[in-house]
């Protein structure tokens, strides 16, 4: 399984930054499309370990704002500055202000919320007329995509998607964002989809191996796979080979408020 670096004290920590390296350079991408401008407003939901949190601040400069939002905020330590804002908030409950925001931003976030719906709406309303959001989500089936042909390392991706539909999550909401944004009345402006073909035994394999390793113990009490499949999976993916496997599809769309 895994193993921590010296330098690692947290595994989410380091899996979220992971992630966060294979996935903001296209999320960047997006933000600089849609114009982002000295003095705006910008909340970013579900903040993780915060990357693109501080490219907003540096963005945004002295007279912006930028509300990093998420539940458990702690993995944002140590990322401060004078227009960047940390809030511990459940955005189920607590939703952000209406007609706040020149620019919302989540990434792998509606996908695991029963009231994704909601949720989305309530975004689309927080943003200042002319505001815009981005939205990204994953569609995590991809990764049953494997060459050479593994049946375990599929095994163990169709083992995770079903356990996201047991927690009430949605693995494959990402091919479902589109139509959901166009719902909320905003104008669609663009959408765009990226994935990472990834080889065994090298770090980029770290993004998968290490999510399987956080939910691996709660597989295995379900009855998804056994201890022994777990580890097995696991030494595919470390050790070095010609193995390539697809990260997660991100569906990213981008739409805006009209000027009401």
């Amino acid at each position: 399984m895994p193993q921590l670096t010296e330098a690692t004290t947290d595994p989410e920590k380091d899996r979220l930054e992971r992630i966060a390296e294979l996935t903001d350079p296209a999320t960047i991408r997006y933000l600089e499309a849609i114009g982002v401008q000295e003095g705006w407003t910008c909340a970013e939901v579900g903040a993780g370990a915060g990357s693109i949190a501080r490219w907003l601040s540096n963005r945004v400069g002295h007279f912006g704002k930028v509300h990093a939002i998420d539940i458990d905020p702690g993995f944002m330590a140590g990322i401060s500055a004078p227009n960047l804002e940390v809030r511990e908030q459940d955005i189920t409950t607590t939703p952000l202000e209406e007609g706040t925001y020149d620019v919302v931003h989540c990434k792998i976030l509606l996908m695991h919320l029963a009231d994704r719906e909601r949720v989305l709406g309530e975004f689309a309303r927080a943003l200042k007329p002319g505001g815009f959001l981005l939205v990204e989500e994953a569609d995590i089936r991809s990764i049953q995509r494997v060459d050479p042909p593994s049946p375990l390392l599929t095994r163990a991706a169709a083992a995770l998607e079903t356990f996201f539909y047991f927690g009430g999550a949605d693995p494959g909401y990402g091919m479902k964002l589109l139509p959901a944004v166009r719902r909320t009345g905003l104008k669609v402006l663009g959408t765009d989809c990226q994935l990472t073909a990834v080889q065994a035994g090298t770090p980029e394999i770290a993004t998968i191996s290490m999510s399987l390793a956080k939910l691996a113990p709660m597989i295995v009490t379900a009855g998804l796979m056994g201890q022994k499949e777990i580890e097995a999976a696991f030494d595919q993916l470390e050790q070095p080979s010609d193995t390539v496997i697809y990260t997660p599809t991100t569906v990213s769309v981008w739409a805006q408020r009209s000027d009401d």
